[in-house]
């Protein structure tokens, strides 16, 4: 059974996103050694899976592996953020991230 540690109010002036109008369209996984200046990237969408080698340009987490999940308003398809899942010397932080058109364009093809 999972617990619930911390539950977070967001306010929606606080993402400039629909509330309770969103859909997730993509998971994406950065997978990066240490300090590396590539990084392989893992996109899940529309059921397939596609990998390629890029820099860390897109990555939320500065020195190592991250994990996120794309989400699009529903009422503006072209407001997409991010949330995100990343390690820190020992801690797990949770993050949520505007997407820009150049990222959509570069990962998705959007």
């Amino acid at each position: 059974m999972s617990t619930l540690l911390k539950e977070i109010e967001l306010e929606e002036q606080d993402l400039n996103f629909e509330v309770y109008s969103s859909q997730q369209f993509a998971t994406v996984l950065f997978d990066r050694d240490e300090d590396s200046d590539e990084t392989l990237i893992t996109i899940i969408k529309d059921g397939k899976i596609k990998q390629i080698d890029g820099d860390n340009k897109y990555n939320p987490s500065k020195r190592r592996h991250s994990s996120c999940v794309y989400v699009k308003e529903e009422a503006n398809q072209t407001k997409v953020i991010k949330l995100c899942t990343i390690q820190h010397k020992g801690l797990t932080v949770f993050e949520i991230h505007e997407v820009s058109k150049e990222e959509l364009s570069d990962l998705f093809e959007l």
